[in-house]
Protein backbone atom coordinates (compact mmCIF):
# COMPACT_ATOMS: atom_id res chain seq x y z
CA UNK A 1 0.00 0.00 0.00
CA UNK A 2 3.03 2.27 -0.29
CA UNK A 3 2.19 5.59 -1.94
CA UNK A 4 -1.33 5.99 -0.58
CA UNK A 5 -1.90 9.21 1.35
CA UNK A 6 -3.67 8.55 4.67
CA UNK A 7 -4.13 12.29 5.27
CA UNK A 8 -7.73 13.56 5.19
CA UNK A 9 -8.86 17.18 5.28
CA UNK A 10 -12.29 18.20 6.57
CA UNK A 11 -14.47 21.09 5.34
CA UNK A 12 -13.68 24.65 6.45
CA UNK A 13 -15.64 25.65 9.54
CA UNK A 14 -16.84 29.28 9.50
CA UNK A 15 -18.01 30.96 12.71
CA UNK A 16 -19.43 34.42 11.98
CA UNK A 17 -20.00 36.12 15.34
CA UNK A 18 -20.88 39.57 16.65
CA UNK A 19 -17.28 40.83 16.69
CA UNK A 20 -15.21 38.32 14.69
CA UNK A 21 -15.31 35.95 11.78
CA UNK A 22 -13.23 32.81 12.33
CA UNK A 23 -12.27 30.15 9.82
CA UNK A 24 -10.63 26.83 10.69
CA UNK A 25 -9.97 23.65 8.75
CA UNK A 26 -9.05 20.44 10.54
CA UNK A 27 -7.80 17.17 9.16
CA UNK A 28 -6.66 13.76 10.28
CA UNK A 29 -3.44 11.86 9.60
CA UNK A 30 -1.76 8.84 11.20
CA UNK A 31 -0.95 10.89 14.31
CA UNK A 32 -4.50 12.15 14.80
CA UNK A 33 -6.23 15.50 14.31
CA UNK A 34 -4.27 18.44 12.94
CA UNK A 35 -5.10 22.05 12.06
CA UNK A 36 -4.64 22.61 8.34
CA UNK A 37 -5.21 26.35 8.56
CA UNK A 38 -7.12 29.05 10.40
CA UNK A 39 -7.73 32.78 10.25
CA UNK A 40 -9.63 35.51 12.06
CA UNK A 41 -10.85 39.06 11.34
CA UNK A 42 -12.45 41.58 13.68
CA UNK A 43 -15.40 43.78 12.74
CA UNK A 44 -15.12 47.56 13.07
CA UNK A 45 -17.32 49.05 15.80
CA UNK A 46 -19.14 51.35 13.36
CA UNK A 47 -20.45 48.45 11.24
CA UNK A 48 -23.99 47.51 12.27
CA UNK A 49 -24.75 43.81 12.54
CA UNK A 50 -26.77 42.29 9.67
CA UNK A 51 -26.56 45.52 7.66
CA UNK A 52 -25.41 45.65 3.99
CA UNK A 53 -22.09 47.04 5.26
CA UNK A 54 -21.76 44.05 7.61
CA UNK A 55 -22.45 41.69 4.72
CA UNK A 56 -19.74 43.35 2.61
CA UNK A 57 -17.32 43.23 5.56
CA UNK A 58 -17.97 39.50 6.04
CA UNK A 59 -17.45 38.74 2.34
CA UNK A 60 -14.26 40.82 2.06
CA UNK A 61 -12.82 39.49 5.34
CA UNK A 62 -13.43 35.84 4.49
CA UNK A 63 -11.96 36.31 1.01
CA UNK A 64 -8.85 37.94 2.53
CA UNK A 65 -8.41 35.16 5.10
CA UNK A 66 -8.71 32.48 2.41
CA UNK A 67 -6.25 34.35 0.19
CA UNK A 68 -3.62 34.55 2.94
CA UNK A 69 -4.00 31.16 4.55
CA UNK A 70 -3.54 27.58 3.31
CA UNK A 71 -7.09 26.23 3.24
CA UNK A 72 -7.90 23.33 0.94
CA UNK A 73 -11.02 23.12 -1.20
CA UNK A 74 -14.25 25.13 -1.17
CA UNK A 75 -16.41 22.93 1.07
CA UNK A 76 -17.63 24.74 4.20
CA UNK A 77 -19.81 24.06 7.23
CA UNK A 78 -21.20 27.07 9.04
CA UNK A 79 -23.74 27.95 11.71
CA UNK A 80 -25.98 30.90 12.38
CA UNK A 81 -24.56 33.27 15.02
CA UNK A 82 -25.87 32.69 18.53
CA UNK A 83 -27.96 35.89 18.49
CA UNK A 84 -29.76 34.75 15.30
CA UNK A 85 -30.79 31.35 16.66
CA UNK A 86 -33.72 30.92 19.06
CA UNK A 87 -33.56 27.89 21.38
CA UNK A 88 -36.12 27.07 24.06
CA UNK A 89 -36.74 23.87 26.04
CA UNK A 90 -40.35 22.68 26.02
CA UNK A 91 -42.23 19.62 27.24
CA UNK A 92 -44.38 17.61 24.84
CA UNK A 93 -46.66 14.61 25.51
CA UNK A 94 -45.03 11.44 24.22
CA UNK A 95 -48.28 10.63 22.44
CA UNK A 96 -47.88 13.83 20.36
CA UNK A 97 -44.31 13.36 19.10
CA UNK A 98 -45.51 12.69 15.57
CA UNK A 99 -47.10 16.14 15.53
CA UNK A 100 -44.03 18.17 16.60
CA UNK A 101 -44.06 20.18 13.37
CA UNK A 102 -47.44 21.57 14.43
CA UNK A 103 -46.85 21.72 18.19
CA UNK A 104 -43.51 23.60 18.23
CA UNK A 105 -44.79 26.74 16.40
CA UNK A 106 -47.81 26.83 18.72
CA UNK A 107 -45.59 26.58 21.82
CA UNK A 108 -42.95 29.18 21.00
CA UNK A 109 -44.35 31.65 18.45
CA UNK A 110 -45.13 34.30 21.10
CA UNK A 111 -41.52 34.22 22.35
CA UNK A 112 -39.77 34.60 19.01
CA UNK A 113 -37.68 37.78 18.50
CA UNK A 114 -38.76 37.89 14.84
CA UNK A 115 -42.13 37.49 13.03
CA UNK A 116 -43.42 33.94 13.49
CA UNK A 117 -44.57 33.83 9.85
CA UNK A 118 -40.89 34.06 8.79
CA UNK A 119 -39.68 31.31 11.13
CA UNK A 120 -37.87 28.13 10.15
CA UNK A 121 -38.26 25.45 12.82
CA UNK A 122 -36.17 22.50 13.94
CA UNK A 123 -36.01 20.45 17.14
CA UNK A 124 -33.88 18.08 19.22
CA UNK A 125 -35.47 15.33 21.29
CA UNK A 126 -33.97 15.14 24.79
CA UNK A 127 -34.07 11.84 26.65
CA UNK A 128 -33.26 11.51 30.36
CA UNK A 129 -34.23 7.81 30.63
CA UNK A 130 -37.48 8.77 32.36
CA UNK A 131 -39.29 5.48 32.63
CA UNK A 132 -43.04 5.83 32.43
CA UNK A 133 -43.06 9.60 31.99
CA UNK A 134 -46.01 10.89 29.97
CA UNK A 135 -43.97 13.84 28.66
CA UNK A 136 -40.62 14.20 26.99
CA UNK A 137 -38.28 17.19 26.71
CA UNK A 138 -37.68 18.89 23.38
CA UNK A 139 -35.32 21.70 22.45
CA UNK A 140 -37.31 23.87 20.06
CA UNK A 141 -35.08 25.72 17.59
CA UNK A 142 -36.09 28.54 15.26
CA UNK A 143 -34.43 31.04 12.93
CA UNK A 144 -35.66 33.87 10.74
CA UNK A 145 -35.83 32.84 7.07
CA UNK A 146 -34.49 36.20 5.86
CA UNK A 147 -31.52 35.95 8.21
CA UNK A 148 -30.70 32.45 6.97
CA UNK A 149 -30.88 33.64 3.36
CA UNK A 150 -28.64 36.60 4.19
CA UNK A 151 -25.97 34.28 5.56
CA UNK A 152 -26.24 31.87 2.65
CA UNK A 153 -25.79 34.80 0.25
CA UNK A 154 -22.44 35.65 1.87
CA UNK A 155 -20.98 32.21 1.19
CA UNK A 156 -22.54 31.87 -2.26
CA UNK A 157 -21.06 35.26 -3.23
CA UNK A 158 -17.61 34.00 -2.23
CA UNK A 159 -18.07 30.81 -4.25
CA UNK A 160 -18.05 28.29 -1.40
CA UNK A 161 -19.86 24.96 -1.53
CA UNK A 162 -22.05 24.76 1.59
CA UNK A 163 -21.84 21.20 2.91
CA UNK A 164 -24.11 21.96 5.85
CA UNK A 165 -25.50 24.48 8.30
CA UNK A 166 -25.06 23.32 11.89
CA UNK A 167 -25.99 24.99 15.18
CA UNK A 168 -23.54 26.33 17.76
CA UNK A 169 -24.43 23.84 20.56
CA UNK A 170 -23.67 20.88 18.27
CA UNK A 171 -20.39 22.48 17.16
CA UNK A 172 -19.33 22.90 20.81
CA UNK A 173 -20.20 19.26 21.49
CA UNK A 174 -18.16 18.18 18.45
CA UNK A 175 -15.08 19.87 19.88
CA UNK A 176 -15.78 18.37 23.30
CA UNK A 177 -16.07 14.79 22.02
CA UNK A 178 -13.26 15.26 19.49
CA UNK A 179 -10.65 16.59 21.93
CA UNK A 180 -11.74 16.08 25.55
CA UNK A 181 -14.13 13.10 25.68
CA UNK A 182 -12.37 10.26 23.88
CA UNK A 183 -12.48 7.50 26.50
CA UNK A 184 -15.35 5.07 26.15
CA UNK A 185 -16.31 5.39 29.82
CA UNK A 186 -16.76 9.18 29.38
CA UNK A 187 -19.42 8.91 26.67
CA UNK A 188 -22.27 8.28 29.13
CA UNK A 189 -21.30 11.04 31.56
CA UNK A 190 -23.14 14.36 31.45
CA UNK A 191 -20.97 17.46 30.98
CA UNK A 192 -21.64 21.18 31.09
CA UNK A 193 -19.69 23.15 28.47
CA UNK A 194 -19.03 26.89 28.81
CA UNK A 195 -17.72 29.29 26.18
CA UNK A 196 -17.37 33.07 26.61
CA UNK A 197 -17.48 35.19 23.46
CA UNK A 198 -17.23 38.93 22.88
CA UNK A 199 -20.83 39.73 23.87
CA UNK A 200 -22.28 36.43 25.03
CA UNK A 201 -21.65 33.21 26.94
CA UNK A 202 -22.78 29.86 25.59
CA UNK A 203 -23.93 27.15 27.99
CA UNK A 204 -24.37 23.59 26.69
CA UNK A 205 -25.16 20.41 28.60
CA UNK A 206 -24.50 17.14 26.77
CA UNK A 207 -24.11 13.40 27.21
CA UNK A 208 -21.54 12.35 24.63
CA UNK A 209 -22.88 13.70 21.33
CA UNK A 210 -26.41 14.04 22.71
CA UNK A 211 -27.52 17.66 23.23
CA UNK A 212 -29.56 17.99 26.44
CA UNK A 213 -29.67 21.77 27.07
CA UNK A 214 -28.44 24.99 25.47
CA UNK A 215 -28.71 28.64 26.37
CA UNK A 216 -27.04 31.90 25.35
CA UNK A 217 -26.39 34.46 28.11
CA UNK A 218 -25.93 38.07 26.94
CA UNK A 219 -22.74 38.66 28.92
CA UNK A 220 -19.33 38.32 27.28
CA UNK A 221 -15.79 39.63 27.52
CA UNK A 222 -16.91 43.17 26.55
CA UNK A 223 -19.42 43.34 29.40
CA UNK A 224 -17.07 41.64 31.87
CA UNK A 225 -14.42 44.31 31.21
CA UNK A 226 -16.85 47.24 31.50
CA UNK A 227 -18.21 46.47 34.95
CA UNK A 228 -18.74 44.05 37.78
CA UNK A 229 -20.58 41.45 35.71
CA UNK A 230 -18.66 38.30 36.66
CA UNK A 231 -20.92 37.43 39.58
CA UNK A 232 -24.03 38.04 37.48
CA UNK A 233 -22.69 35.78 34.72
CA UNK A 234 -22.06 32.90 37.10
CA UNK A 235 -25.44 33.42 38.74
CA UNK A 236 -26.98 32.98 35.28
CA UNK A 237 -24.91 29.84 34.68
CA UNK A 238 -25.99 28.48 38.07
CA UNK A 239 -29.62 29.13 37.10
CA UNK A 240 -29.11 27.06 33.92
CA UNK A 241 -27.75 24.19 36.00
CA UNK A 242 -30.65 24.31 38.46
CA UNK A 243 -33.19 24.45 35.62
CA UNK A 244 -31.62 21.43 33.93
CA UNK A 245 -31.26 19.32 37.05
CA UNK A 246 -34.81 20.11 38.17
CA UNK A 247 -36.27 19.14 34.80
CA UNK A 248 -34.08 16.05 34.46
CA UNK A 249 -35.19 14.50 37.74
CA UNK A 250 -32.37 12.48 39.26
CA UNK A 251 -29.91 13.12 36.41
CA UNK A 252 -26.73 14.84 37.64
CA UNK A 253 -23.95 16.70 35.81
CA UNK A 254 -20.63 14.83 36.09
CA UNK A 255 -18.00 17.26 34.76
CA UNK A 256 -17.44 20.86 33.65
CA UNK A 257 -15.40 22.03 30.66
CA UNK A 258 -14.56 25.69 30.10
CA UNK A 259 -13.62 26.34 26.46
CA UNK A 260 -11.14 29.21 26.29
CA UNK A 261 -7.72 30.28 25.12
CA UNK A 262 -4.54 30.35 27.18
CA UNK A 263 -4.93 34.09 27.86
CA UNK A 264 -8.13 33.77 29.88
CA UNK A 265 -8.24 35.85 33.08
CA UNK A 266 -7.40 34.28 36.41
CA UNK A 267 -10.68 35.63 37.83
CA UNK A 268 -12.76 33.63 35.36
CA UNK A 269 -10.76 30.47 36.00
CA UNK A 270 -11.25 30.90 39.75
CA UNK A 271 -15.00 31.37 39.30
CA UNK A 272 -15.19 28.22 37.17
CA UNK A 273 -13.28 26.32 39.86
CA UNK A 274 -15.65 27.64 42.55
CA UNK A 275 -18.67 26.56 40.50
CA UNK A 276 -17.26 23.06 40.03
CA UNK A 277 -16.41 22.81 43.71
CA UNK A 278 -19.97 23.81 44.61
CA UNK A 279 -21.28 21.11 42.24
CA UNK A 280 -18.66 18.63 43.55
CA UNK A 281 -17.52 17.73 40.04
CA UNK A 282 -14.16 17.96 38.22
CA UNK A 283 -13.48 21.03 36.06
CA UNK A 284 -11.16 21.39 33.07
CA UNK A 285 -9.91 24.23 30.87
CA UNK A 286 -10.46 23.26 27.24
CA UNK A 287 -8.08 25.07 24.87
CA UNK A 288 -8.62 23.42 21.48
CA UNK A 289 -5.59 25.23 20.02
CA UNK A 290 -3.38 23.41 22.51
CA UNK A 291 -5.17 20.11 21.90
CA UNK A 292 -4.42 19.84 18.19
CA UNK A 293 -1.26 19.64 16.11
CA UNK A 294 -0.86 22.80 14.03
CA UNK A 295 0.23 22.43 10.42
CA UNK A 296 3.80 23.69 10.12
CA UNK A 297 3.16 25.43 6.81
CA UNK A 298 4.14 29.13 6.58
CA UNK A 299 0.59 30.47 6.29
CA UNK A 300 -1.08 29.01 9.40
CA UNK A 301 -0.54 32.03 11.61
CA UNK A 302 -2.33 31.20 14.86
CA UNK A 303 -0.65 32.45 18.03
CA UNK A 304 -1.35 30.13 20.97
CA UNK A 305 0.24 32.51 23.49
CA UNK A 306 -1.96 34.79 25.61
CA UNK A 307 -4.92 34.04 23.36
CA UNK A 308 -8.28 34.26 25.13
CA UNK A 309 -10.31 33.68 21.95
CA UNK A 310 -12.19 30.40 21.99
CA UNK A 311 -11.97 28.36 18.79
CA UNK A 312 -14.17 25.47 19.96
CA UNK A 313 -17.20 26.36 17.82
CA UNK A 314 -15.11 26.93 14.69
CA UNK A 315 -13.17 23.69 15.17
CA UNK A 316 -16.41 21.84 15.89
CA UNK A 317 -17.94 23.04 12.63
CA UNK A 318 -15.02 21.65 10.68
CA UNK A 319 -15.27 18.37 12.62
CA UNK A 320 -18.91 18.13 11.53
CA UNK A 321 -17.54 17.09 8.14
CA UNK A 322 -15.79 14.09 9.71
Amino acid sequence: MIGFDSKKTYPIGIDLGSEYVRLAQLGRNKQGLFLQSAGIAQKSAEIELNSPAWQRWAIDSIKEIVRKESFKGKNIITALPVYDLFIEPIKVPRSALERLDDIIPQKIHKHLPFPAKNALYQHVLVEFNENGSAETDVLAIAADRETVNRHLAIYEKIGFDIVGISIWPVAMIRSFTGFFCRRENEQDKIAILLSIGANHTNVVIARGMDLLFARMISIGHVQLEQGQMVQRLFSEIDACIRYFETGAGNVQIDRLLFFTGSGVSTTLCEKVAELAQKMQIPAQIGDVLSAVEINQGPTCLIDRRNNRIDWATTFGLSLDGN
